[in-house]
């Protein structure tokens, strides 16, 4: 089938969605703790929507534009930004413009369900309640609203009890409404729901039709190997969206010509280092008899080894220098040697430690059928990354790397062979 065809054949099912899921609500009881002891996932029933998000588009300003550059990515549908300027949707305006953006980019013949509206804690602060009600009367299900963070100086406890109290006017106005808040899951100690758990047994005191997470595939990737399912699987129905995003480990050892990204454990061409004075040298091969030759072997020939471990040429040597001259600390020294020095920054889909075919066998097996964003925030794409309203790289580069994590995200669903697409 047509890909337009098959986007415009759903339009009518996007549309009505919202008001018939209205309706069938009005007459089903509400989910309790007890009953979701004994949840069962019910089949996907139907292909899963990749939504561009908005933000990476603000650099477009019309509905118009924002569909035909999601069209070029081989995306589904459009996650609308509501916020200042640059976001696509003022909230001073929602109630007009949301309706209004959303239906445009529908007309192209994509799905409009889910909306990323401004950092809001609480539903009593200016906007709040309108900008939910224009979700709902755009014909949107979904909407996401920032996240809370910890005073990590005090007890969590009860800053747990007051996010459940900031919550449950949302989850109640929700229910009013038949829309659902996606709580992102955030990475760093800070982030409540962080690492899902915190914030499962406040979620759990709520209906899941009205409130869940937005699962962060890198933020959540970094939990360690194999963590996040065991995580993904405790939440159950609780999750409601998907967040697609890469995350890849970097290494700063605060060492001259030390570190950068993880490349596995496959051989590679050590890079040329810079000196301080500006000239570059090739990295130095590790002396023989220092590595496994072992007292007695070849490394007698390099001079004799001080107390530090060091042999007596390094002490001349511009690469075992720090900037101010003196002998760095062994094994790791520097000011920017931090457990390590590790990072995770944002790296395009398909380059970090985001198993996508698993994500997707696991999200088959407990029925997901929720919405999906593409959240590429990593650098290099001319700003798109941070939402700015002007790129400095061309729109076929931009449009072309955005374009390549949506088909990794793609080819990932086809290899996990569970039989969703995506």
């Amino acid at each position: 089938m047509d890909r337009r065809k098959f986007l415009q054949g759903s339009l009518g099912a996007a549309l009505l969605g919202p008001l018939l899921t209205k309706a069938s609500r009005a007459q089903e009881p509400a989910m309790t703790y007890e009953s979701l002891e004994t949840w069962e996932w019910a089949p996907v029933t139907r292909r899963l929507v990749l939504d561009a998000h908005s933000r990476n588009l603000q650099w477009l300003r019309s509905a118009d534009e924002v569909a035909k550059a999601t069209i070029e990515m081989v995306c589904g549908g459009v996650c609308v930004t509501v916020g200042q300027h640059p976001a696509h949707v003022d909230p001073a305006s929602v109630a007009q413009d949301l309706p209004a953006f959303a239906n445009r980019i529908r007309s192209h013949g994509l799905t409009v369900t889910q909306v990323a509206g401004p950092a809001i804690q609480e539903l009593s602060a200016p906007q709040a309640e309108a900008m939910i009600a224009a979700v709902a009367d755009a014909g949107c299900t979904h909407y996401s609203l920032g996240t809370y963070t910890y005073d990590l100086a005090s007890p969590l406890g009860p800053q747990l009890d007051s996010v459940k109290a900031k919550l449950e006017p949302f989850v109640r106005l929700n229910e009013r409404l038949g829309v659902k808040l996606l709580y992102d899951t955030v990475a760093g100690a800070e982030s409540v729901g962080g690492v899902v758990l915190d914030l499962l047994p406040v979620f759990r005191e709520f209906d899941p039709r009205y409130v869940g997470f937005r699962w962060d595939t890198g933020h959540m990737a970094l939990h360690g190997d194999g963590m996040w399912e065991t995580l993904i699987r405790s939440a159950g129905p609780y999750v409601a969206g998907v967040g697609w995003r890469d995350r890849g480990w970097e290494q700063d050892l605060g060492l001259l010509g030390e570190g950068g990204p993880y490349a596995g454990p496959y051989p590679r061409v050590e890079p040329l280092i810079t000196l301080p004075d500006g000239s570059a040298v090739p990295r130095p091969a590790v002396a023989a008899g220092r590595g496994g030759g072992g007292r007695g072997g070849g490394g007698a020939a390099q001079g004799p080894a001080n107390s530090a471990g060091a042999g007596s040429q390094d002490a001349d040597n511009p690469l075992f220098r720090s900037m101010d001259g003196e002998m760095p600390k062994r094994p790791i020294g520097g000011k920017n040697a931090k457990g390590g020095g590790w990072s995770a920054p944002n790296v395009p889909m398909g380059m970090g430690v985001v198993h996508i075919p698993r994500v997707a066998t696991v999200l088959s097996e407990m029925g997901f059928d929720g919405p999906t964003v593409l959240q590429s925030e990593y650098p290099g794409i001319g700003g798109a990354e941070s939402g700015a309203d002007q790129v400095t790289r061309e729109r076929q580069f931009v449009i072309g790397m955005l374009k390549r994590d949506g088909i990794t995200i793609r080819k990932s669903f086809e290899m996990a062979n569970t039989g969703v697409a995506i």
